[in-house]
């Protein structure tokens, strides 16, 4: 069975981390999931989010989304992928490793 690495993403500043950390795990053979949550949500914001579509299961809290006036598709991500605390919470219980940014 593959291991997952899940990563919770609540701040603004971390994408280059998120990509290095998904990289490590990618070299490492574990499978990757990702969740944003807070301000972690505005990395779906910069252009080089997109460099994480096929290689991670985005998600986000709508929620925060929405509190932060963002709107409109994000690459990668479908609208299911658009969720609550409950995909986060499943995130945690499914995956061996964890990582919060």
């Amino acid at each position: 069975m593959v291991e997952t690495l899940g990563i919770m993403v609540s701040t603004r500043d971390s994408l280059e981390h998120l990509l290095r950390a998904v990289a490590a795990a990618e070299k490492r053979g574990l499978k990757v999931e990702v969740f944003l949550s807070g301000e972690g949500v505005l990395l779906s914001q910069d252009p080089r989010f997109a460099l994480l579509a096929g290689r991670a299961r985005l998600g986000l809290c709508e929620v925060s989304f929405r509190a932060l006036g963002l709107a409109g598709e994000v690459p990668g991500m479908g609208f299911k992928d658009f969720a609550t605390q409950a995909r986060h919470a499943a995130m945690v219980e499914d995956c061996s490793h964890y990582l919060a940014l």
